[in-house]
């Protein structure tokens, strides 16, 4: 009997493990695409707002810099775009909409037009991380997570080429990154996958959707092995704004 008991564990085991092996196992594999270009985008922009307000950047350099900001932004603009138009306040959509289109003219914008647009860009990013709090639907928050995290660089970078202080616009943003961090924090729990096993569970994290990760844990000698969690958090994120948020915290000056 109990060799029986045994070999039907150690087969339920093994199609578990086949099903379920011990590593992290997004539910659905890359629901958004990557974010490289994006982040991408972000680092030129810290690099170019750094470089000024070190006072090491010569005019050409400054608008060679810009370029580069303004292609990147270019090659990230599709996917952008796609969680802009689906932000439900019109203001907002239409004013980060608008920032990452006219972004590309900032070299070639007349000093007036420059300083306007440095001020409207700017109240716009600051209107977009207030509506971060004003939602409650985490589709949303990710949603506009994206558009804060576009908006406040180009506004940095317009601020920085228009020779206006980024400091306080900096620390409004590494804010509301942090704020977004926390609002799509992924939400954790295990169960047993048959109750006649009670030492194999699932360790599954979600943040909305299918945004999802789960982890086969076992006990072994009366201890769970919890080893993978952090990569399951990690991997229930992937490819949200919550991911690409602290890559920049972890970089912003």
């Amino acid at each position: 009997m109990r060799a029986r008991l045994l070999r039907g564990f150690a087969a339920t085991a093994l199609a578990l493990a086949v099903v379920l092996p011990g590593t992290t196992q997004p539910a659905h594999a890359n629901p958004d695409g990557t974010n490289t270009s994006l982040i991408e985008m972000i680092d030129l922009a810290l690099s170019l707002v750094g470089r000024v307000s070190s006072g090491a950047v010569t005019p050409a350099l400054l608008f060679q810099m810009t370029q580069d900001v303004i292609n990147a932004v270019d090659r990230s603009e599709a996917a952008v775009i796609a969680h802009i138009d689906a932000i439900a306040s019109a203001d907002i959509r239409g004013a980060t909409r608008s920032a990452v289109l006219e972004f590309g003219e900032l070299n070639n914008m007349e000093e007036d037009r420059l300083l306007d647009w440095v001020m409207e860009v700017t109240g716009n990013a600051i209107r977009t991380s207030t509506y971060l709090d004003a939602v409650s639907d985490l589709k949303a928050v990710d949603d506009i997570g994206y558009a804060l995290i576009t908006i406040y660089p180009i506004a940095l970078v317009a601020r920085a080429r228009a020779g206006f202080s980024t400091t306080t616009t900096r620390t409004l943003f590494r804010n509301a990154l942090q704020r977004l961090v926390d609002r799509l924090t992924p939400t954790c729990d295990t169960y047993l996958v048959d109750p006649r096993i009670p030492v194999i569970r699932i360790y599954e994290c979600k943040v909305y959707g299918s945004h999802t990760a789960q982890y086969t844990e076992y006990n072994l000698n009366g201890t769970w092995d919890i080893s993978g969690r952090a990569a399951v958090q990690a991997a229930a994120s992937a490819n949200t704004s919550r991911q690409v948020a602290i890559e920049v915290l972890n970089d912003l000056p």
